[in-house]
């Protein structure tokens, strides 16, 4: 291992193995934040590292290189008066994913975690080589700083850009906190002094992050295969330390058990915290789910509590698939009809459902790819009396075609759109449905836009990530999701021996991924899940950055990981599959209600939206059926951390029927391109949560997963299995209707257990 610097106290570069972590030249060193402001603290060299202050409080910091890591070794001592206020370091890792190639070179801060003891986490690029962290004592919280751009008029910085500046340990922050962090770093006192040393350690291996973090630093670390489980199912984890460890698990219903392995037989969330001998502590975090149809008919009630409206936006619609979803799977009829109803009331504000093309913002082709995806859905729920919604999928479909240019990119105007939701998925849902649907005249249709997805598939095969999408350029969690799904799902509607070159494609993408997934913490509510931290500002009008992990946009991590399982049969995509699902479903409390958003970031503070309840709002729609008054909406300061986001649909709605903006700053822009201004009360984006049930609909809902390991035992999720001579008898948990498996031997099955089953071995 090399360490590089571009001055005494700075770090320029950590090497090892063959890769570099890059430092910022100027953003890392310790700082001061008050409520006038921050003050950066400028050191100068001793005899034993260096020395700094900011009236009455000093600081020291001391370089200490090993074999395999770096140390900082770091004092503050306050010789005036008590301090409140944020007292930090920005650790100066260079995480500012500009642009295409250069985002190879940086990397993200996928994980920063605190526990009561200490601080850990990992840094990682797009080749899964990572910079590990941690303290050797405890810190406040950490922060992560997003870029902004300036009001012209005002000078002030508007948050919401689509890149991270750095990161910052706070060794001291006065504000309310999660439980799991020290609650006592909050004040720096007179005459107190602070002491702590962090490790930096290059990591070659994601496998191995956990280990070396453990065994370097000397902290105790949870890992899980599964993070989700289901009833009955025994708590199995493995723990890194290098000392004996106690361990305590609180039960959902406040009991607590300290037996090894102890089932895990209600539904809820567990929490095991693990203490070793030297007093360091770790927490992680399981999850027992309900059945998978739970969640969807909870998902359905909230699709019309917290209505879908005309809007500028595809995603203000979005609920409508867990609805159309619900109803193929109930066959409710009083709740189909109103769903259908609610449809045919607003959706020709947005589209001419005659003519079969877009209304408002036309070239914002996700719209019109949106209603495709809708409307193949509509016909799936009812195809002996929805024909009609099927053929205007294939009419509106022409419109995409349209946008679609020779090199097989769909774009919105220049820009290239194939991966801003999944124009190309749409097509292949489309397609597919035409083709099942046995009419000649739909099944000539479907060989056109299937071509037309080929060609759209193919054109993300040959540029990979070097797409140049919408928004502000950076290593975004859509675009490689959307991309990887993409090509996956296409791979796998090929004979197998044509598959290779879009298998490779799609892990490609997917590993560069990796870097933007929750994938090692040991944390249920978000383990699996994309991390996105710009999106609140669109969908819940919270005028801040944050982490939204999971949010629904996760869901395309979901597709992509499924489609990988089954092309590859590689247990890691089944793992992630089920984590992340499990993730998701946790968005729906269990009251039934629905939230937005999970924030994994522990301590954000901005404006947010609430209701301003002297403005109350009465429906237009005649199909709402919101449990909550509808008002207006103001802004008010807030501060919250590692919280569910409550959705704003349910109080926030239309007070007459017409087309509102998706967002509140957003422009309307009509057939003709004329700018006008929408009205800015009414429209957001948070129905777009209810893409995660359109996901688990198609990925996990009604299947059973049997994976063999390595070593002979069995991966199960909705299913149990044992072996018998030779003979597999399988013993399925809910209402499986197809099983998948990917066996390494051969077996019998037991026949009278898979009876009515849907086999698909992949």
């Amino acid at each position: 291992m090399n360490v590089d610097f571009y001055s005494a106290d700075k770090i320029k570069s950590i090497q090892k193995d063959g890769f570099t972590v890059p430092f910022f030249s100027e953003r890392q060193g310790f700082f001061i934040e008050t409520e006038t402001g921050a003050e950066e603290i400028s050191l100068i060299p001793c005899e034993t590292g260096f020395l700094g202050n900011y009236r009455e409080i000093f600081f020291s910091l001391r370089y200490e290189k090993a074999e395999e890591h770096i140390c900082l070794h770091i004092g503050i001592e306050n010789r005036g008066e008590d301090f409140c206020g944020k007292i930090g370091m920005h650790v100066g890792v260079d995480t500012y994913m500009e642009k295409y190639p250069f985002w190879h070179e940086k990397f993200f801060p996928t994980l920063l975690r605190c526990e009561k003891t200490h601080l850990w986490g990992y840094y990682m690029n797009t080749e899964e080589n990572a910079l590990a962290i941690a303290t050797s004592d405890p810190v406040a919280s950490y922060d992560i700083v997003y870029n902004y751009s300036e009001d012209p008029l005002t000078k002030m910085k508007k948050e919401g850009l689509h890149r991270i500046l750095g990161t910052d340990i706070l060794f001291y922050q006065n504000t309310v906190l999660p439980e799991r962090h020290p609650q006592k770093q909050k004040i720096l006192r007179k005459e107190e002094s602070y002491r702590n040393t962090i490790f930096f350690i290059p990591v070659e291996k994601k496998s191995d992050i956990k280990r070396k973090l453990s065994f370097i630093a000397e902290i105790p670390l949870v890992d899980s295969e599964k993070y989700t489980k289901e009833p009955g199912e025994l708590l199995q984890a493995e723990i890194f330390c290098n000392e004996k460890t106690t361990a305590v698990l609180s039960c959902p219903d406040g009991t607590i058990k300290t037996e090894r392995n102890p089932c895990l037989s209600l539904p809820g969330r567990y929490t095991l915290t693990i203490t070793s001998e030297n007093g360091k502590q770790c927490e992680a975090l399981f999850f027992v789910r309900q059945p998978w149809e739970h969640y969807l008919t909870c998902a359905a009630k909230c699709a019309m509590a917290k209505p879908p409206k005309a809007s500028t936006h595809t995603e203000s619609f979005y609920g409508l698939f867990s609805s159309f979803l619900y109803y193929k799977h109930t066959k409710d009829r009083v709740y189909g009809e109103k769903a259908y109803a609610a449809f045919d009331e607003f959706m020709p504000y947005m589209f001419d459902m005659e003519n079969c093309v877009p209304i408002t913002i036309p070239k914002r082709i996700q719209n019109t790819a949106g209603l495709i995806s809708l409307l193949t859905d509509m016909y799936e729920a009812d195809p002996e009396h929805k024909q009609i919604y099927l053929e205007k999928a294939s009419r509106f479909a022409a419109f995409l075609i349209d946008a679609q240019d020779e090199t097989g990119a769909y774009r919105n105007r220049k820009k290239h759109y194939t991966c801003v939701l999944y124009i190309a998925k749409s097509m292949l849902e489309l397609s597919a449905a035409e083709e099942k649907s046995g009419i000649p005249a739909l099944r000539e249709k479907a060989k056109i836009h299937y071509a037309s997805a080929k060609k759209a598939v193919d054109e993300l095969v040959r540029n990979l990530d070097n797409i140049q999408t919408e928004g502000e350029m950076t290593l975004e969690d859509g675009m490689i999701s959307c991309s990887a799904l993409q090509i996956g799902m296409f791979a796998l509607t090929l004979p197998e021996q044509e598959r290779e070159p879009y298998i490779r494609a799609t892990e490609y993408m997917m590993k560069l991924h990796s870097c933007l997934e929750q994938q090692l913490i040991p944390d249920a509510r978000c383990n699996g899940a994309s991390l996105r931290y710009w999106e609140a500002q669109y969908d819940v009008m919270i005028r801040v950055n944050m982490l939204n992990s999971p949010h629904g946009w996760t869901g395309w991590t979901g597709y992509a990981k499924y489609y990988l399982y089954l092309l590859t049969g590689k247990k890691e995509y089944l793992v992630d599959l089920m984590n992340l699902m499990g993730s998701c479903m946790q968005l729906v409390d269990e009251n039934g209600e629905l939230h937005w958003a999970y924030c994994s970031q522990p301590y954000v503070k901005g404006r947010i939206f609430v209701p301003d309840t002297e403005k109350p709002v009465k429906d237009g729609y005649q199909f709402v059926e919101a449990y909550e008054p509808a008002y207006r909406g103001k802004y008010v300061m807030g501060e919250f951390g590692e919280c569910y986001i409550p959705m704003i649909s349910g109080w926030y709605r239309v007070g007459e029927q017409k087309v509102v903006g998706g967002y509140e700053f957003c422009p309307l822009i009509m057939d003709g391109y004329q700018d006008e201004k929408a009205d800015r009360q009414g429209g957001c984006c948070d129905n777009d949560v209810h893409e995660i049930f359109k996901c688990m609909e198609e990925t996990v809902m009604n299947k059973a997963f049997l994976h063999e390991n390595e070593d002979g035992t069995f991966l199960c999720y909705g299913c149990k299995a044992e072996c018998e001579n030779g003979v597999l008898y399988i013993q399925t948990n809910e209402n499986a209707g197809t099983f998948v498996y990917s066996l390494k031997n051969r077996y019998c099955f037991d026949s009278c257990i898979l009876e009515g089953f849907g086999i698909k071995e992949y």
